[in-house]
């Protein structure tokens, strides 16, 4: 599993470089042009690790059989074996997972002789076929994290490989080491300058090359890791698979050094602490971990051993106030509420974005449910966009727990000179049963159309009968959905996890309050 989507879909702030490393950056960008430049990453280098790290993240057995049937599942994307490495269908957070090698780890999940074979070709493949430093496969995160997945599966694919296979892999390791070493800080976020620091410590310590320059990059991890982490434990992107992500590069680090006997900044082990609270509070009753976008399958094992090697024990908190997030559980399930206005990325790029206020997802009985639920607003003179940009804007959530269930209610208020926004929405889960309940009320002073969007889980089947909406789990567990809006459709989601959406429509009319009252009840 890649975070690269969540890279992308969660934007971490750009990193203000200083005026030096600016002018440094520049000069770096030049000579990389040059054509002499490629002969500068040549050099001698060692055919063995002086370290081999222990990796200790699950891979997919069914993705490993996928690849050797010659099927890269990458995110809500696929790519054939016949057309690596650019197909012009992937998006660029696809190809940037394709040349992470992610993926590897499903083929060692495999086991068989067939699966270290396959990883040596495609390894001997990617060689052959990225010589150029100008195409994305090198840029700096994608490099650092490409080279920690080589070295951390290093046992798994290379201890049986012949003399030839290491000459060629070796080669080119240290040909994307010495560009990685210059280059590491050119890249725009934050988080991406984090990945990339992460893959040049991890290879500069496993080859012992450079080490000399370790001290220096470990307070770069240092400054990277205080500015990321809100002082809850959220990472600044407010992106739960970046959260988990993140947490998993800090455990990788704080286990190598360790190994290698080198300390690292109390900030690290600190930051550790922080997040896997926060990892637990985002984790779904299926063991996977919210999305609040593109629906994205989690290995729960993964989320185990993250939690396990962080070393971090207790309940998961019921809300992260910095990171913008709320968690109510009962009976009914549990729900996980985004509180921050964000406009954030669609569950399918051939749909619109709604309001980024108050989406949430929802999972019950070891089922995830809904894996996204926002609120669609549509005017001809497009003022819902304005009034969600502006800074006048007054949010208020409340969360409780009570006998009865849980509760959660959020209000958000926009008023300028010329025209006013509201919503609001409010949450139940009864305790006694399965029963899930709510209302959301929308005020303008403009006329409108409005859409409550619920996005099922791809396990999920929606049918419609009459004036109830029924959703059918694959263990027979039935919801039936109810609403006091009649206008209500079942439309299919195109993504390689197709899923199906719910949509409650109405109109909105100028200075009124719509009021939008909706449950689902078990059978």
């Amino acid at each position: 599993m890649s975070a690269y989507l969540h890279l992308q879909q969660w934007p971490t702030p750009p990193d203000k470089s200083g005026l030096i490393q600016s002018v440094n950056q520049k000069i770096r960008l030049v000579w990389q042009k040059n054509p002499l430049y490629s002969l500068s990453l040549r050099g001698r280098g060692t055919s063995n690790l002086a370290i081999i790290p222990t990796d200790s993240w699950p891979g997919s057995l069914t993705e490993g059989r996928q690849i050797i049937e010659g099927k890269f599942i990458l995110g809500s994307e696929t790519a054939l074996l016949q057309h690596l490495w650019y197909p012009k269908h992937l998006s660029q957070s696809a190809l940037a997972e394709l040349h992470s090698f992610e993926w590897l780890r499903g083929l060692r999940a495999h086991g068989e002789n067939i699966a270290r074979r396959t990883a040596r070709q495609l390894i001997l493949n990617w060689i052959d076929r990225n010589q150029d430093w100008k195409t994305l496969a090198w840029r700096p995160d994608i490099i650092g994290n490409r080279l920690s997945n080589w070295i951390g599966l290093y046992d798994f694919f290379c201890a049986s490989a012949d003399d030839s296979f290491r000459a060629q892999f070796f080669k080119s390791l240290y040909r994307q080491t010495r560009h990685l070493s210059r280059s590491w800080m050119d890249v725009p976020t934050s988080a991406q300058k984090l990945y990339a620091l992460h893959g040049l410590i991890h290879v500069l310590i496993c080859l012992n090359h450079e080490t000399h320059r370790l001290p220096g990059l470990i307070r770069h991890l240092d400054k990277l890791v205080r500015q990321q982490i809100f002082a809850d434990g959220g990472h600044c992107s407010r992106s739960p698979i970046l959260q988990l992500m993140i947490m998993r590069l800090l455990i990788d680090l704080k286990a190598l050094c360790r190994q290698a006997a080198i300390s690292l900044p109390e900030s690290i082990h600190e930051a550790i602490q922080k997040m896997a609270p926060l990892v637990r509070l985002f984790r779904h009753t299926d063991g996977g971990i919210a999305c609040f976008g593109p629906y994205q399958k989690i290995n729960s094992n993964l989320v185990d051993m993250a939690l396990t090697l962080s070393d971090v024990r207790g309940r998961p908190p019921q809300n992260a106030n910095e990171m913008g997030y709320e968690r109510a559980t009962a009976k009914s399930g549990l729900i996980l509420f985004n509180k921050v206005p964000t406009l954030l990325r669609s569950p399918c790029n051939n749909i619109e974005e709604g309001t980024g206020i108050f989406n949430f997802e929802w999972s019950s009985a070891k089922r995830r449910i809904i894996t996204y639920a926002d609120v669609v607003l549509q005017s001809d003179r497009g003022l819902y966009a304005q009034a969600l940009k502006s800074s006048h804007g007054h949010l208020q959530v409340n969360n409780k727990t009570h006998i009865e269930g849980a509760l959660i209610e959020g209000e958000y208020q926009s008023h300028h000179p010329t025209w006013s926004f509201a919503q609001a929405r409010s949450l139940y889960l009864n305790n006694k049963e399965y029963d899930f309940r709510g209302e959301d009320i929308i005020s303008t002073h403009v006329s409108g159309m409005f859409a409550l969007r619920f996005v099922f889980h791809p396990d999920m089947k929606v049918t419609h009968h009459g004036k109830k909406i029924y959703i059918e789990t694959p263990d027979d567990q039935r919801w039936i959905f109810m609403s006091n809006c009649s206008d209500m459709h079942i439309e299919m989601l195109d993504t390689s996890y197709p899923a199906q959406m719910l949509l409650v429509m109405g109109q909105l009319t100028p200075n009124k309050t719509k009021r939008i009252r909706w449950a689902f009840r078990g059978e």
